[in-house]
Formats: structure tokens, sequence, C-alpha cells
């Protein structure tokens, strides 16, 4: 007897075909029914988990894309996806996520995106939140205990794949100490809270960080003066120091970043150009071998501009705080897709189902929504927009009728009013 209906698919069958599915179909697909919000829903085994595994694939239906995190000025959170197969719009809607996060600090940073969980940090107060922003769970993580007054100096956020671990890693100059640095792990879904992994060299006190970068199951930090790289062991907890490429020589202005570019560790070397009068940075790769670092290989020379993701088709995906663009490394040339003057931060990201509650959290919350009154006025102006289009076109009408002119003006002017009004 063949089968009749979906449903008479065997219940495995089905939840791999699900598992398949693109995150925000996955979402869509629980409405269909019971059964398949029973399937999506189920947590022996996590679907989120096997969702991910099929999500990081590269055969997965959207492993060509390239998916992004933005904050902007006005410390929102939005999201787009780029992709080569769509010459004409390969910049797919940027759509903001509909939540506000609970910070009490007016100003927060973006940490880092690992596997559909990001990393917030608050200025001020010091306080951080890992939140899925697809789903809205988020978590407050408790205070590190700080009696001593000790200086926070950076915060962040990497996993380890073979214990799928998510770790938040915070790093304090002692006050007391001021050669010495104290490291504190937070490990989601322990229970142990806060755990001090020891002391160590202030690796922090002389040199000019910004933030941490996580790759290879590590954190990274450079100094963005000096050029030094150390990172912090994951696995093991402990820091260690990390060779850079070769510094210029020439006698000029420097300084130096560090990012993830292609799943590899990128090292920027930034500086100014008397000849063209323009900031460049060279980039250099980091190049391994089963999985040991082997050295840095000179990739290609970008005008000012942060890299963010090597494209399908070849190109450098970049921003450079005004615009999204993409650069052609061979033939030098670089092409404008985006005028994004309202970002301030872009971080690679990818929608995903993860749960904090499957792995462990308990104090899970849902973060708030926008107002609906703030979404409703934007349509308002939307079709305020409108209206004021059609009323001016009707008085341009009306330009040749002297005789009806005033009556017909105030009747568009309180249709106007009222239309206002009403909407």
């Amino acid at each position: 007897m063949g089968l009749r209906n979906i449903k008479d698919l065997p219940a495995d069958i089905l939840l791999d075909i699900i598992a398949r599915l693109p995150t925000e179909s996955v979402l869509e697909s629980k409405l269909v029914c019971r059964l398949w919000r029973n399937l999506v829903s189920s947590h022996n085994p996590s679907f989120s988990q096997i969702h991910l595994t099929h999500l990081s694939h590269p055969a997965a239906a959207d492993s060509g894309k390239l998916s992004f995190l933005v904050k902007d000025k006005n410390q929102k959170l939005h999201y787009f996806e780029y992709s080569d197969t769509h010459d004409e719009i390969p910049v797919h809607s940027v759509r903001g996520f509909n939540l506000a996060p609970p910070f009490t600090s007016t100003y927060y940073k973006v940490i880092g995106s690992v596997n559909g969980l990001v990393c917030l940090h608050g200025y001020g107060d010091h306080t951080t939140y890992i939140c899925n922003p697809l789903t809205k769970e988020y978590v407050l993580l408790p205070n590190v205990k700080n009696n001593d007054h000790n200086i926070h100096c950076s915060t962040g956020f990497g996993y380890l794949p073979l214990t799928n671990e998510y770790k938040v890693v915070e790093v304090y100059e002692l006050w007391r100490e001021p050669g010495f640095t104290k490291v504190a792990v937070y490990t989601l879904g322990s229970g142990n809270g806060w755990r001090s992994v020891g002391k160590f060299d202030n690796m922090f006190g002389e040199a000019y960080v910004e933030h941490s970068v996580f790759v290879n199951e590590a954190l990274y930090w450079v100094d963005y003066v000096g050029g030094l790289v150390f990172f912090f062991d994951l696995a093991e907890e402990k820091f260690r120091n990390f060779s850079t490429p070769p510094l210029p020589l020439e006698k000029a202005r420097y300084d130096f970043s560090i990012g993830v570019i292609g799943a590899a560790l990128y090292y920027a070397i930034r500086y100014y150009c008397q000849i063209t009068g323009c900031i460049w940075s060279d980039i250099w790769l980091q190049e391994k071998k089963n999985d040991e670092p082997l050295g840095w290989s000179e990739e290609f020379r970008l005008l000012g501009r942060e890299p963010l993701a090597f494209t399908k088709s070849g190109g450098v995906l970049y921003f450079d705080g005004s615009s999204l663009g993409i650069y052609d490394a061979i033939a030098s040339t670089s092409k404008k897709l985006v005028d994004s003057t309202a970002f301030i931060q872009i971080s690679p990201h990818k929608n995903t189902l993860v749960s904090l509650r499957e792995l462990g959290e308990e104090d899970i919350k849902l973060m708030d929504s926008v107002e609906n009154e703030k979404l409703a006025s934007r349509d308002q102006l939307a079709r305020w927009s409108w209206i004021h289009f059609l009323v001016c076109n009707l008085f341009s009408c009306f330009d040749f009728l002297p005789t009806l002119f005033s009556f017909s003006s105030l009747f568009v002017f309180f249709a106007y009013v009222f239309l206002i009004y009403v909407l």
C-alpha cells in the first residue's frame, strides 16, 4: 500500500527531511500540524543539534550563502545574507530582529557569534548575556566576583566541538598586582558558574587591545599599537604567545588588527601611504596543516577596509564603516553593494535553533519584542508619505482650475488631516 500523505512517512524519515530545511523554514513547519511540531520540539535526541549538523555540512542547501549579524547606531540588531548566485541583488534584505536586548547600560558590544548563539557585553556595568536572536532565548550570566576592584580588560566567547562546550572568558588586570591578570571561565550549562582558572603574566597591561577573536578553539587578541598577538586555548585554558607576520621595516605609523575570514585567522597591518594619501591594509592569512600553524602568507591589500568573508567566486566581502562592498583581489577593483552608514559592527552569524535550555542553562528568559507602537509608527510614516504624494499631485491638478482651487484646497486639506489621524 503506497503512501497517501507525507504524514504517513516514518517519524525518523520525516525528522531527517525537516532537519535539512533552512532555519526559518523549520520554524514555519512547526505551524503545519501537531506531529511536525512535536518532531521539531523533541528533546531526545536534540532536534536543534541534528539541524545544526545538517546546517554546518558543506553539502547543505544554503552552504554557499554568507550571513551576518549587524548592530546599528541605535543599538538594534539586524541580519542579512549574501549570495553569489543572485547577481542583481547579492545582498538579501537586511531585516531587523524584533527584540530589545535587556541591558541597563545604553551601549553594548557584540563579542561574537557561535552556532547561532550571540554573546553581548554591556559597557559600564560589564553585564554579559548569551542569546539566540532567532528564538529570543537569553540568559544573563552572573557577575564575576571582583571584591578587589580588579580592572576589566576583555571578554571572549568560543566553542569546543568535541565536548560541545560553549565558554565565556573574562580577563581582569589585578589591582594589587599590576603585573598579572586573572582569568575566569563560564561554561554554559555546567552549573559551576564562574571558575577562576589562574593568574597569568599580564599581557594586557602594556598592550592596547580592542576585542577577542574566536577561531580554531582559541581566543586571540592583538596589541593594535605594537602588533603582538597572544591567545587563550579554550581546551587547556592557558595563555600562549603567537608568532606574527614580519613587520614593515619602513619608518611609518602602523596599527594592527586581527579577524576571521574563510575560517582562518587574518592579520592586518594598516598604514598611511604618503604617495596616495590613503590608508591601506596588508592582509596576511594564517597557514595551517593538520590543524597545526605553519606561518603566515600575504594575500592581498585593501584600501582602509575590514575584510568580512571570501565569496564563492573568490572575491572579498568588506566593510569600510560606511558601506558594504566586494573586492576583486585579482583585478584590484571594488564594487559597493550597500550603503550602511547606520551600521557600526558586523559579525559573521548564522540563524540556528540551538537552545540554551538544552545546553543545561536553567534561568532562561525570552527577550521582549520591540514595542508594537514603534513598529506601527514606521508603517504610518510610510502611509503618510504616500498620502502626501497624492495630495501634492491633487494640488497640481487644481492649478488649471482657479475658480475651484480655493474650495478644492480646503477639501483636500481636511481629507489629508483626517487620513493622518485615522491611520
